[in-house]
């Protein structure tokens, strides 16, 4: 009996069939229109963007996720199904690195991600998926607003808005939808037509350089061929890089020149692509400084830790969950990727304060915690006293008093 292949795409949404047919277009305040299309070639094929992409994709997998409840000034770790999903294993295809991960790079190049959540019939959270449809459109059934997706093999799913987790980037002029890259076409298609010139200059430099012209008329092409061939057995052989040349032969150099781009020309081209995503050079080479990478961090890392964090508390929670506290948080540690001569200068200054415990501080170089009492220790340098006691400590000067006048 032949066995039935199992599709992905009935795995994830279901073999149910969906019984949407009276679909209406979703009119939109802006008058856009209603259809997204996820095209991202230009980017996929331009090596500084894909960079840039990989880069901050890999960063931002760094995160840890966390489902937590905020009671006051607390945070109350919730060890439970949706914190084992979002910082475990979010669907049983993927980790928590490869979601994040495939989440930001679909994100960056589409400027539009939706993440499926696989809820169960009781109402619990069963995974996460993220989506690539190559059409999304936005239509309103039974009063509600629902998201058509069309993938690349032509099959179609509609998925309440609610269900899904949508993150925009450059979210300005749609009223569902952010941004194409259209903005960044130009600065891709000049680099790109920058480095073909570079490739064709290699090649030209390494094909025609010159031509033989036989003198006399009536040679044969057989006999042309033959002296071609003695001149470059010739010239190849020569240890002082002059060759011999038959007397009825005439070589002509032939210079190609190929127009190339400045270097500064190129380096504004190429700082017009990271300049889109927000990133430096040195941060896409890891050649950062810790000002760099400090930069890095506030300008692009934490912005996306909490754009997610918001997300995927307001699609996960119901809104009773969310005014008891409920929150799911991105966490980026940025002393924890940061250089070994800065993690000392923290430890150091926030030691001095009384800020960390040693155990927090053997955390931050990825050593094991002493644990206990020890562990919980804080150490502090005896220049630093406590506000309490500093006011004392200035009152009783203000007074005229001093420990030795108290010993009388």
């Amino acid at each position: 009996m032949k066995k039935e292949k199992r599709s992905l795409f009935n795995m994830v949404f279901g073999n149910k069939k969906q019984n949407i047919v009276n679909d209406n277009v979703l009119r939109l305040l802006s008058g856009f229109n209603a259809t997204y299309t996820n095209i991202s070639d230009n980017i996929d094929d331009n090596i500084i963007a894909k960079e840039c992409i990989h880069t901050i994709a890999t960063h931002c997998a760094k995160m840890m996720p966390r489902h937590y409840q905020q009671n006051g000034e607390f945070k109350n770790h919730i060890s439970g199904q949706i914190n084992y999903i979002i910082s475990i294993k979010p669907n049983p295809y993927m980790t928590t690195y490869d979601f994040i991960y495939k989440t930001i790079s679909l994100l960056l190049a589409q400027n539009n991600e939706y993440i499926y959540q696989d809820i169960d019939d009781k109402g619990y959270l069963r995974g996460l998926y993220p989506l690539n449809p190559l059409f999304c459109t936005l239509v309103e059934y039974e009063k509600e607003v629902w998201l058509k997706f069309q993938f690349i093999d032509g099959n179609i799913y509609y998925v309440k808005y609610d269900r899904i987790i949508h993150l925009r980037n450059f979210y300005t002029k749609h009223d569902f939808y952010g941004d194409t890259n259209q903005t960044l076409e130009g600065a891709i298609e000049t680099q790109t037509v920058a480095d073909d010139g570079i490739k064709n200059a290699i090649k030209i430099s390494a094909s025609l350089r010159g031509v033989l012209k036989a003198s006399q008329a009536m040679l044969k092409d057989k006999d042309i061929e033959e002296m071609k061939s003695n001149f470059v057995k010739s010239l190849l052989s020569s240890t002082d890089g002059i060759g011999g040349l038959d007397a009825r032969l005439d070589f002509k150099e032939i210079n190609l020149n190929p127009v190339l781009l400045e270097k500064e020309q190129l380096e504004m081209v190429n700082g017009n692509i990271y300049g889109y995503f927000m990133i430096s050079e040195y941060i896409v080479k890891s050649k950062y400084t810790a000002d760099e990478w400090n930069a890095f961090y506030e300008s692009v890392l934490e912005p996306r830790a909490i754009q997610m964090g918001q997300a995927f508390t307001n699609a996960i929670f119901n809104e009773k969950a969310i005014k008891d506290g409920h929150r799911i948080e991105f966490s980026v540690n940025r002393i924890k990727y940061a250089k070994t001569e800065t993690k000392i200068s923290l430890i150091k200054e926030a030691g001095a304060l009384g800020l960390i415990t040693v155990d927090e501080g053997r955390e931050i170089f990825d050593l094991p915690a002493i644990g206990g009492e020890e562990g919980k220790k804080r150490l502090q340098t005896l220049n630093v006293i406590n506000a309490n006691l500093a006011d004392k400590y200035q009152g009783g000067i203000n007074d005229g008093k001093s420990n030795k006048g108290n010993e009388n």
